[in-house]
């Protein structure tokens, strides 16, 4: 694979990055690169979890903003357990973890992807967003972080959409 194209047809929707607070990182964002306002998405419930093809648990927040045209995640792993974010950093380490797509049919894109050579990570469901599932593909190897697969969903799509809103006109106030 040369390029972006071959590993996915669908545009980058979002940039998640792991950091150790994600509210300090939230305003390093908003102070270094103008991204904002971030909203915070506290101990998220992952349902029917999976990592590595067994079943797992994980307790982890996000900070969720705009940068220009692309959403920023923070992700912040409360537990120890074994996971795509451990994988690539330790406790104390920060740095871009997955970049993320929608896909129509994720059992399609994880074929997909797995034809290509990308194993799958993790798997769930997010009940906040009606059991959308969503799951994680190792494609270190070809982007330097790994990929996030969406379900494509109405539900997502209005979050992504009331983040973007937030961010037109957004003058610096409220941060977080």
């Amino acid at each position: 694979m040369n390029d972006i194209e071959t590993v996915t047809p669908h545009p980058i929707v979002q940039m998640c990055w792991v950091v150790d607070d994600m509210d300090a990182a939230a305003l390093q964002w908003v102070n270094m690169m103008g991204a904002g306002p971030f909203f915070r998405v506290p101990h998220i419930q992952l349902d029917e979890l999976t990592y590595r093809g067994k079943p797992a648990q994980l307790d982890q927040s996000s900070a969720v903003g705009q940068w220009g045209t692309m959403q920023v995640e923070l992700f912040q792993q409360h537990c120890h357990n074994p996971s795509g974010a451990r994988e690539m950093f330790a406790p104390g380490q920060t740095g871009l973890q997955h970049l993320t797509w929608f896909a129509p049919d994720i059992d399609a894109e994880t074929r997909r992807l797995n034809d290509l050579g990308f194993d799958t990570v993790m798997t769930c469901r997010l009940p906040a967003i009606g059991g959308m599932r969503l799951a994680w593909y190792d494609t270190r190897k070809v982007l330097g972080a790994m990929v996030e697969v969406y379900e494509d969903c109405d539900l997502m799509r209005k979050f992504y959409k009331r983040i973007a809103n937030a961010a037109e006109g957004w003058s610096g106030e409220q941060p977080i």
